[in-house]
């Protein structure tokens, strides 16, 4: 009996199961990947947050509407070059990299043939515009060009978790075209020269991501006809949702352009508050870039781990933006008047409207991701369709309910339009996941967050009366509602110390 428990005790331990290495493995590479791209993103911040707040000054809120106003209406258009190609390549890549060599130069001839009636849809509908939009619509029109065959290299990259050269590459081109636009600005350039720096970033970093993706993944430039049509033919659902998808994003400042008179300011005061709220959105990449990966070889694995790390993710959405949307909303006058000029105040209401979409937008892009790995494109495809219909009734409802009560009513109206949009694209996703998606603690983290929300927003109306500083009054926002988090249980000290362990050992992770 002691000669077998020495043995025993002598005995190595045993390995760690072959899911538990995996996981292991996942978690580490998943940490790696996002570190460096959220390295790129706080360096690109910079870069986006001096011109985020330096055009409104320069150009007023009219000028400023005709440039918000060309540059969506070629984002749009260029989401009709992706031919949903991206959305696959995010999909498949993760798994069969060599395969992007049987269709990407058969993809890039499509995407050229696609230019024509774009071109031709983009001149009919500038030229009853004034120059200056006509001018901002033309030439971002070749800067989001050279952005959708970037997004296309983006997504290989991530699905290759070879991220590297992506980060240096987000860094150099946010570098060229901040710099250029603060040189043009600094400089008093004319309106024609601002969209420029773009072009020249775009182009730069095209170049460069061809070469990376290369390398990565060993890509060959052969024209296989044949693989051609059949990843056109899976990608149509992909390609149907990212249109309805991308048209839900921007035809916002279309609509109310065309709802609004020419010379009107309410297009340029919402754009403003548009921009200040889509800089919640820069993590969106490493959200992304990061999950895919590592929910796809998961879902290989075992559905029963992609879903525990579908539930885990959506709870971690609720529980991180709810906070930073709340501080969005309680300090959207404060933001303007230290970001941008006072004459864009009356865009407060569309900020605060327009903050709920930083936890809505975020908890659909993991749905959606969620649903595609699942291969559930046309489902997909029918819900974004749905919410791309949705956006425009909206904004015709309650554009005419708030705009008599005074500057900026017509934005705040398109802003509850986009919230709304949003909020029922997300119950539409989560009707088709039901429990595979939100468990009882997800459901208990959120609950608890919107009740925070709501105790802090009280006590935070009542400080407003003292006439106390508000970069002071947010500050005890942020600390009351971090100590009713933590006394609450919503942050787990546990969950952030296995974060933490999981980074200090990230690089003693076995390679796979």
């Amino acid at each position: 009996m002691i000669a077998e428990k020495s043995r025993a005790a002598e005995a190595p331990a045993a390995s760690p199961a072959p899911d538990q290495e995996h996981t292991a493995h996942e978690g580490s590479l998943a940490l790696r990947n996002a570190l460096k791209l959220a390295a790129s993103m706080i360096l690109t911040w910079a870069v986006t947050l001096i011109v985020t707040f330096k055009l409104p000054k320069y150009l007023g809120p009219v000028f400023f509407g005709y440039f918000n106003y060309g540059e969506q209406l070629a984002l749009s258009m260029s989401v009709f070059l992706t031919l949903g190609v991206d959305t696959y390549i995010q999909r498949e890549i993760a798994v069969r990299p060599q395969h992007a060599s049987e269709f990407f130069l058969g993809v890039t001839l499509a995407r050229a043939m696609m230019l024509v009636p774009l071109i031709a849809y983009g001149s009919y509908t500038l030229h009853r515009k004034q120059p200056e939009e006509q001018i901002a619509g033309c030439l971002f029109g070749i800067a989001y060009l050279f952005y959708a065959f970037n997004l296309t290299f983006q997504k290989t990259l991530q699905a290759a978790s070879k991220v590297s050269g992506l980060a240096v590459a987000n860094v150099v081109a946010k570098i060229f075209w901040g710099g250029g636009v603060f040189a043009a600005v600094t400089l008093k350039a004319p309106f024609w020269v601002l969209p420029m720096p773009m072009i020249f970033a775009e182009g730069l970093k095209a170049a460069f991501l061809f070469f990376a993706t290369r390398d990565a993944i060993d890509l060959e430039l052969r024209l296989d006809a044949k693989a051609t049509l059949e990843v056109l033919k899976i990608s149509v659902p992909f390609f149907i949702a990212d249109i309805a998808v991308q048209l839900g994003s921007t035809i916002d400042v279309v609509v109310l352009r065309e709802l609004m008179p020419a010379s009107s300011p309410e297009v340029g005061w919402y754009s403003a508050a548009r921009k200040i709220a889509n800089l919640s959105m820069l993590l969106s990449p490493i959200m992304s870039g990061v999950l895919i990966p590592m929910m796809s070889r998961a879902k290989a694995r075992s559905t029963d781990e992609f879903y525990k790390i579908l539930r885990r993710g959506f709870e971690g959405v609720f529980v991180i933006s709810l906070p930073l949307t709340l501080l969005l909303a309680l300090g959207a006058e404060f933001w303007i008047h230290i970001t941008i000029k006072d004459a864009f105040l009356p865009s407060t209401g569309s900020l605060i409207w327009l903050a709920p979409t930083f936890v809505f937008a975020y908890a659909n892009v993991l749905l959606w991701l969620a649903l595609m790995i699942l291969d559930r494109s046309w489902t997909i495809m029918f819900v974004s369709i749905g919410g791309l219909i949705l956006l425009p009734v909206f904004i015709m409802i309650a554009v005419p309910i708030t705009s008599p009560l005074g500057p900026g009513g017509a934005g705040m109206g398109v802003a509850m339009a986009l919230s709304l949009r949003e909020l029922v694209v997300i119950l539409v996703f989560l009707g088709f996941l039901r429990s595979r998606a939100l468990d009882r603690r997800g459901a208990m983290s959120t609950l608890k967050s919107l009740g925070i929300c709501v105790i802090v927003s009280i006590i935070d109306a009542q400080i407003r009366h003292v006439g106390m500083h508000p970069a002071l009054r947010l500050s005890v926002d942020v600390l009351l509602y971090g100590a009713l988090a933590i006394a609450m249980g919503i942050v787990r000290l546990r969950d952030v110390k296995a974060v933490m362990k999981l980074v200090k050992n990230r690089k003693q992770q076995p390679v796979a």
